[in-house]
């Protein structure tokens, strides 16, 4: 380059180093582009192959089982004293208030969950592409779950029969000292115990006829949920022997009565129960055999004195209509039943009234009326019970009622099958 009149200017051999320069760089824009190209190629052929095989997927968990959906542990908390509703769902399911409304709303006629109990769990199911959960499970009893599934911004809330894998456990048992205690000792539960004194409570009564030298034997199911031992389920033979007499019971499907029958097929439920207190409230204490507090006897005759502790639940023995519920003198606090056929009952000196008792209410048989007192002429707590036919009184532990209704003719050849596969084990 050269400079003429203050100008610069390229000689002619500068000419090619300058096209040089610029076909380079022509050249370097042109390889950028053709890379830029390619690697927006490779990632769109990557994302439309990932999208690909992702959908397939999408689709499998969008048909599938909400077991096979939930990816996550469940969040699972026992509920606890104190426990307000709304702040378990939003600390452990991550709902929140419009969630909880939802939820709420949805359930409404299927359960209360304002209404959830202590020392019952309830499980949170997440998933992988929801914060908050999209499952919630609570148990309402040992048969049946409430499930709520979310469902965008709502909730479909409904009632399922629990899962259990069943097997088929016989047990017997010596009474020696308490038949609370020794059915425990034996390794038999709690509720399995008090399903074996609601099936022969209209034979026997287990609150003072119940002594050494009685004994059952049991057919029952025991049951495993997710691999872990559950609750037991249903007896399904008895045989208890008191006082040298033999009691059976067997559960059959009869149609409106599903439940347990004796062995000539009569359904074990009967008017009236032999025993006003509750036996599934008593304590392991219990002997059996309690005494009246003041005359240290057992008044058979006009009433029936149960010594229990203050506030053990009293029942009403037969479905009937509350004549009267309140104070009497000399009574106490007394509940007065009006039942069918001509009878009536009465239960004195509790300490409360059931819920909702009161004079017109009606009452069905095992409905809890009140609770064991020392109210009015009374030294101790105890239950003063009467029973009464046509006005005139009657003793309730020497009233032969008759026995339940017998099964249909066409149900027998089943039902004798049933007693058949059992009566093996009952020996």
């Amino acid at each position: 380059m050269k400079i003429y009149n203050n100008k610069k200017v390229f000689l002619q051999s500068e000419k090619p180093a300058k096209n040089k320069h610029k076909f380079k760089l022509l050249l370097g824009i042109f390889f950028i582009c053709a890379i830029y190209l390619l690697f927006d190629k490779f990632s769109s052929s990557k994302e439309i192959t990932l999208e690909s095989s992702i959908s397939p997927n999408d689709a499998v968990i969008e048909n599938a089982s909400p077991a096979e959906k939930q990816e996550k542990a469940p969040i699972i908390h026992t509920i606890s004293e104190g426990d307000i509703p709304a702040e378990v769902f939003s600390e452990h399911g991550k709902l929140d208030a419009n969630d909880i409304i939802a939820l709420l709303t949805a359930s409404k006629d299927t359960y209360d969950f304002t209404n959830i109990k202590i020392g019952k769990n309830i499980r949170f199911y997440f998933d992988n592409k929801n914060n908050c959960a999209t499952r919630i499970e609570y148990d309402r009893n040992t048969e049946t779950m409430i499930v709520a599934q979310k469902n965008g911004d709502s909730f479909e809330v409904h009632e399922e029969e629990i899962k259990y894998e069943i097997s088929q456990k016989t047990s017997r048992v010596n009474i020696d000292n308490f038949l609370y205690i020794d059915a425990l000792n034996a390794g038999i539960s709690e509720s399995t115990i008090l399903e074996i004194a609601d099936i022969f409570s209209f034979d026997i009564d287990f609150t003072t006829e119940i002594r050494q030298g009685d004994s059952f034997i049991i057919v029952y199911e025991k049951r495993i949920r997710d691999g872990r031992e559950a609750s037991d389920g249903k007896v399904l033979a008895a045989k208890f022997t008191n006082a040298g007499n033999d009691y059976y019971g067997y559960y059959f499907n009869g149609g409106e009565d599903d439940g347990h029958y004796d062995s000539e097929g009569h359904f074990l439920v009967r008017q009236f129960l032999r025993a006003p207190l509750s036996y599934r409230q008593i304590t392991s204490g219990y002997t059996g055999a309690r005494v009246h507090p003041i005359t240290k006897t057992v008044s058979a005759h006009y009433q029936i004195d149960y010594a229990a502790p203050t506030g053990t639940p009293v029942v009403a023995t037969a479905r009937g209509d509350v004549v009267s519920a309140g104070w009497e003198s000399g009574w106490g606090n007394i509940v007065r039943l009006r039942h069918a056929n001509g009878y009536t009952t009465h239960y004195g000196h509790l300490s409360a009234f059931g819920k909702g008792i009161k004079s017109g209410a009606q009452v069905s048989q095992g409905q809890i009326i009140g609770y064991v007192g020392s109210t009015g002429w009374s030294t101790g707590p105890h239950l003063d019970y009467g029973m009464r036919l046509n006005g005139n009184p009657i003793n309730p532990m020497a009233l032969n009622l008759p026995k339940g209704n017998i099964l249909n003719a066409d149900k027998m050849p089943e039902f004798e099958k049933i007693k058949e596969k059992y009566n093996s084990l009952l020996k």
